[in-house]
């Protein structure tokens, strides 16, 4: 046995073997994390376990994780090359708003044909106006803000390139913290339409891309290049944001809304409460949930008669479900169970979910009103969550439908 006391003073040392064991055990500590992987991520939505066991699995070098986890990567690559983004970026800024309020346009709302100037614009559900998603706007800059952060903070978790964090980190303070370029915490212009109404509270559901900030800011938690002080300031932001959505008359009005637009509301509110600290809204939004959301637009039998109504109805169907998943996944981690939840006549989540999870597939005939554009791969991960809730198998079985390709490489494979 090699002897690891110290040296008595005065006596003979034996550093020549203690100190470069001494050295091997430090690096080896220093080291351990990242070979056994962080503690359970502080994520409010995608799920902690989940989280942990990919990292687990990547580690060992799991074969059912690579394909995915390859995929992420790529992504992660192209996220790093990618500009970092700000409301300001804006090319013009029109009178009475200021050039750190968010802006978008209406996507239904379409110039009319018959007006020289194309005012006032016309409604055109379902037909989506492609001006909504120019530079001039930031509906799209948004989304793509999101979508970056969310892949680079998940790349850094799984595989600890601290390269992906510091981008991360700069996106999310060049959108939520310099003084310069961070967006001002409302949506007052949020949908506008244009010689009609300059903000919508509809366009408070575009804010939902933000729950995969909120997810990623947690990711990044375990990073040097994400300080407490980043974590502060992005706190404080969606704390803001938060009391503006729950006090103005926009806000106020969205959460009157009984279709997927109060759902989502409600998910908003839920994540961006327990992410601010306010558990007590969190558990008041989702604690009511029951009666205030799933009792009224869920029929028992699981159809939604709302979402049944538009011209997209089996996109608005899954639409809407994301949100109650959204619900219930905050509800995991607040002891409040909204997965299993049944109403006396039948109304619940798994039964709007067993209503539509057979028509994933767009090749099926969609028997409940029209089908407009439907994309299934944006509900992949819905299904593999529901599969490790109600640990039922069937879930899977719906996903054997669509490529095999688009299912095995699908982010779903790491985090849902």
């Amino acid at each position: 046995m090699i002897d690891c006391r110290p040296a008595r003073p005065g006596g003979k040392t034996a550093s020549r073997v203690t100190t470069p064991l001494l050295v091997l055990v430090f690096l080896a500590v220093l080291a351990a994390p990242a070979l056994a992987g962080p503690v359970l991520p502080g994520t409010i939505v995608l799920s902690p376990q989940v989280l942990y066991e990919t990292r687990q699995k990547i580690l060992r070098r799991d074969p059912a994780v690579k394909p995915a986890y390859e995929q992420l990567l790529r992504e992660a690559d192209r996220a790093l090359k990618s500009p970092v983004r700000s409301v300001a970026d804006k090319p013009t800024i029109e009178r009475g708003r200021d050039g750190l309020d968010y802006v978008s346009l209406s996507p239904y709302w379409w110039p009319d044909p018959e007006q020289r100037d194309g005012l006032p614009y016309l409604r055109r559900d379902g037909e989506r106006n492609p001006e909504a998603d120019s530079d001039a706007y930031d509906r799209k800059r948004m989304a793509r803000m999101a979508a970056d952060v969310e892949t680079l903070a998940l790349a850094h978790y799984l595989g600890s390139n601290e390269l992906y964090a510091i981008k991360a980190a700069a996106m999310l303070r060049a959108w939520f913290i310099d003084r310069t370029t961070r967006m001002n915490p409302h949506m007052e212009h949020a949908q506008v339409r244009p010689g009609t109404a300059d903000g919508s509270p509809t366009g408070i559901i575009e804010t939902r891309d933000l729950i995969r900030v909120a997810d990623a800011a947690r990711l990044l938690e375990p990073s040097r290049a994400w300080t407490r002080v980043d974590a502060r300031k992005l706190s404080e932001w969606f704390a803001a944001y938060t009391d503006w959505l729950m006090h103005s008359d926009k806000g106020r009005e969205e959460a009157r809304a009984e279709n997927n637009h109060g759902t989502w509301f409600d998910a908003q509110v839920a994540v961006f409460a327990v992410f601010s600290g306010d558990v007590q809204l969190a558990r008041a939004v989702v604690g009511t949930a029951e009666r205030r959301r799933i009792v009224r637009q869920i029929l028992p039998g699981g159809s939604m008669p709302r979402e049944l109504k538009r011209t997209r109805s089996r996109h608005y169907t899954f639409f809407n479900l994301e949100a109650f998943a959204v619900l219930a996944a905050v509800g995991e981690g607040l002891h409040i169970d909204l997965w299993n939840w049944r109403d006396t006549v039948g109304s619940s989540i798994r039964e709007a979910l067993d209503f539509a999870a057979p028509y994933l597939d767009p090749e099926k005939e969609w028997p409940h009103g029209p089908t407009g554009e439907f994309r299934p791969e944006e509900h992949i991960r819905l299904l593999r969550r529901a599969t490790l809730v109600f640990k039922d198998e069937k879930y899977l079985d719906f996903l054997k439908d669509l490529p095999p390709k688009t299912v095995e490489t699908h982010r779903s494979t790491l985090c849902h």
